[in-house]
């Protein structure tokens, strides 16, 4: 690799000296072009100019910036180290405090490539697509507003599978399975497996759990209007806790594996479960 875009989220690194360093570094010692790009706002809108001729990208950051980048760049199928600036995750591969050795090794071409499974959420009003989004993590469908709680049916594959009455439904790849739909209770999935998960939330059963579908099977969430009539509902749809999308009853959102993948640097010889061990020793 020879050319790097190097990505901060100024809040995780606040005087760019990290950043600095890090450019410092591979411009000095391993001669290599390096861009940066400090992001004005949340939406992370890079140019063309930013990408051209770029071999990797650097995110300085968390979990979330990488999901913000990922979501960016996912039609330019570029690679992603992710520089860990704040608590142990699950997606940026090294700590700031290694990134010497970590940037050595990418140079010299000692690393790995995971290629995450994404989700393709379509929202569809009768036979008008509202939109159609990707999500490396999750796709969650929730309330606002209101505490009247949601009614919706769930199809797989043209087949109807169950009617839930809860607060919302997350359905989530193998990478999302550690964040939104572990705090629901639903399973930790390894995070190179296809599939598609999907967990209620505070479903009002004691019967609910989560369900874990091959990634080539269609799931379909059809929203249901409320017991209450009278009573307006604020129903949304978000895609990795980024877009959001207002729905309607009668709406449906159509969940099939993307086309789109994350690749992933790994440059830690760690395993899924040794850092799964970490994270759970600090709870």
């Amino acid at each position: 690799m020879e050319s790097f875009l190097l990505i901060t989220n100024n809040q995780k690194d606040k005087d760019l000296s990290v950043t600095q360093i890090v450019q410092d570094y591979l411009v000095n010692k391993k001669h290599k072009k390096v861009k940066s790009f400090v992001p004005e706002s949340r939406d992370y809108d890079m140019t063309k100019e930013h990408l051209d001729g770029v071999d990797c990208i650097i995110v300085l950051g968390g979990d979330g910036t990488i999901l913000r980048v990922a979501k960016k760049i996912v039609q330019n199928d570029l690679p992603i180290l992710g520089v860990n600036m704040g608590h142990l995750g699950y997606l940026a591969d090294v700590d700031k405090s290694n990134v010497f050795s970590a940037l050595d090794a990418l140079c010299e071409g000692a690393y790995t490539t995971e290629n995450r499974m994404m989700l393709s959420g379509k929202v569809m009003r009768g036979s008008e697509e509202i939109c159609c989004l990707d999500a490396l993590n999750d796709i969650v469908i929730t309330r606002g507003g209101s505490m009247q709680i949601l009614n919706f049916e769930v199809s797989v594959n043209n087949k109807m599978l169950k009617a839930y009455r809860a607060d919302g439904l997350i359905l989530a790849t193998p990478t999302g399975s550690t964040a939104y739909n572990l705090s629901s209770g639903g399973p930790i999935v390894e995070p190179g497996a296809d599939m598609t998960i999907i967990t209620p939330i505070a479903p009002h059963t004691m019967l609910s759990r989560s369900i874990i579908f091959n990634a080539e099977d269609e799931i379909e969430v059809e929203i249901l209007p409320p017991h209450d009539l009278t009573i307006e509902q604020l129903i949304e749809v978000y895609f990795d806790g980024i877009e959001r999308i207002k729905l309607e009853a009668g709406d449906r959102v159509v969940v099939n594996k993307s086309k789109m993948t994350t690749t992933l640097i790994r440059i830690s010889s760690a395993s899924f479960l040794e850092t799964l061990y970490e994270k759970m020793k600090e709870n």
